[in-house]
């Protein structure tokens, strides 16, 4: 006895006919047979059209039957058990491109357009990754976890060994899709160097300050201006005073000892 499974379908609003192709593989597929009794159908705008999938000969008790829409040799979306499953789309990775040994570190990624939510996995130089590095003992020198739901790969501290080219493969039941490859790359860190410089600046802060000192203690740094109001007598014999007048600058003798 054949089974048949229809999908009635309601076409989007456009100035044209539209033209559905029915893909149905005619081969034996674990043991079932399938026909379609309308595989070309033509049909007008906001009109409806029922497709077919009849199951000539099967070995299974209840065979698994999808519908997909095929477009540019992709699959678009897929028809299952009255639902609409869309394949995801290209993901958006994002990877550090330069992390010091010990630091860590987080890749993402991220799909928005698959149905039903798409689950996430990493990999590193074609390798697949586990979703914790200690149940693993080939990754042993490593140290992240990857949650398959949100897409984020953390590594509490790089090693060396996790340098390579890193790329995720977003999944459903309607298909998957993978970013391109990007690298990480960890580097050591130049300790000697970095003692180095602070050396050097400490060094130059020295040199600064004793510059300031010398040239304070050579009066570079003192005010030498005079004021009217304020004047300072060259040196003069003992006993003698000086009175300044109204007129400044103009002086007289007051009185003189002789001893």
């Amino acid at each position: 006895m054949a089974l048949s499974r229809r999908l009635p379908l309601r076409l989007c609003p456009g100035p044209s006919l539209l033209v559905l192709l029915l893909f149905v593989r005619s081969c034996l597929i674990g043991a079932v047979n399938l026909k379609s009794s309308n595989q070309n159908p033509v049909v007008r705008e906001f009109e409806s059209v029922e497709l077919s999938c009849i199951i000539t000969d099967s070995q299974t008790n209840d065979p698994r039957i999808e519908w997909k829409k095929i477009q540019n040799d992709q699959t678009t979306y897929v028809f299952f058990d009255n639902k609409i499953q869309v394949k995801p789309v290209i993901p958006v990775c994002r990877v550090p491109k330069a992390v010091p040994v010990g630091k860590s570190a987080t890749l993402h990624c991220q799909e928005n357009e698959g149905y039903p939510r798409p689950q996430y996995r990493w990999y590193r130089n074609d390798i697949p990754l586990p979703t914790d590095s200690k149940a693993n003992p080939r990754f042993r020198n490593s140290s992240f976890i990857l949650n398959s739901e949100t897409g984020t790969l953390v590594f509490s501290a790089v090693h060396k060994e996790d340098t390579g080219q890193y790329y995720c493969i977003a999944t459903n039941d309607a298909g998957s899709a993978n970013c391109e490859e990007q690298e990480m790359e960890v580097y050591d860190l130049n300790i000697g160097g970095i003692i180095g410089g602070v050396l050097v600046v400490l060094a130059v802060l020295v040199l600064i300050t004793l510059g300031i000192c010398c040239a304070y203690r050579q009066g570079y740094f003192i005010n030498n201006k005079q004021n009217g109001e304020s004047y300072k007598n060259p040196g003069k014999p003992d006993g003698v005073n000086y009175i300044r007048t109204d007129d400044e600058g103009d002086f007289r003798h007051k009185s003189s000892f002789v001893i």
